[in-house]
């Protein structure tokens, strides 16, 4: 595939982008903002082009986070109820419902994305991946959190109820960590974000690695797969390569996925 194709969004590419929720939630006018922007840059096309390609794969991905379907949009009447009960405060003889905050039911999504020397080559292919996870978001209306790491966390990037900001997403598109990676602080990170989410309903966590940590003799699987646990955390894994996660595997995760099948 030449650069000279990649610089034209072909039928393809602009009917995934509007089907796309996370893109469809821009007023026209920041449509065309995005397509300016980004609509002329190859590393934007390949990655969209990846997206497509595994559109028969996202399926099977999917069993990793809630299945779109009406049922899983919202909690069943009587669960909403007691939510909502739980959540009143009382103020002398005065109620606070909470209803504006009832909106969004899901707790956050967050991808920890390893960054580092060793997955330069995946770049495209990572970021590829994370793109029909925007959709997701925005039809349930949750929160996105991609953390990339190298040998430390990123500055997180977080795109609201899974709506595209063009600043954020030129950061997701165009930032690459360096360096070894350590996978500690990262998934430290994402406990804590979890840790401070009260929604508390359907935690998804995806990291996508190479495996090939630095610091993989400080991770305690026992006690992190408790942590996990506690706070009722799905981990999903999608590894490069299936021998590498043998050497280095992440025990504790609830499915792994290898981009190398």
């Amino acid at each position: 595939m030449t650069n000279e194709y990649k610089t034209v969004l072909t039928d393809e590419i602009l009917h995934f982008l509007y089907r796309n929720a996370s893109f469809q939630a821009l007023d026209e006018n920041q449509q065309q903002q995005f397509l300016e922007k980004f609509g002329q840059q190859p590393l934007f096309i390949e990655v969209i082009e990846i997206a497509i390609a595994l559109e028969e794969m996202i399926a099977e991905v999917e069993a990793t986070m809630p299945k779109i379907q009406d049922k899983d949009y919202l909690f069943p009447i009587e669960q909403q109820k007691q939510l909502l009960k739980d959540r009143t405060v009382i103020e002398g003889n005065v109620l606070y419902v909470p209803f504006d905050e009832m909106k969004n039911l899901f707790s956050p999504m967050i991808v920890i994305v390893q960054q580092s020397d060793a997955m330069q080559e995946y770049e495209a292919f990572t970021k590829g991946t994370i793109l029909p996870l925007f959709n997701l978001c925005a039809v349930q209306k949750r929160d996105l959190i991609i953390l990339p790491f190298s040998n430390k966390p990123a500055q997180p990037l977080l795109f609201k109820n899974g709506t595209i900001d063009i600043d954020l997403f030129d950061r997701f598109l165009q930032q690459y960590l360096t360096g070894d990676a350590q996978i500690m602080p990262a998934i430290d990170k994402a406990i804590e974000f979890f840790t401070q989410d009260n929604i508390d309903n359907q935690r998804d966590l995806m990291i996508i690695t190479d495996n090939q940590f630095t610091d993989f003799h400080k991770l305690n699987q026992q006690v992190t797969a408790g942590k996990m646990q506690e706070l009722d955390i799905d981990l999903s894994v999608i590894a490069m390569s299936e021998a590498d996660f043998e050497k280095q595997p992440i025990a504790f995760a609830d499915k792994v996925f290898f981009a190398n099948d």
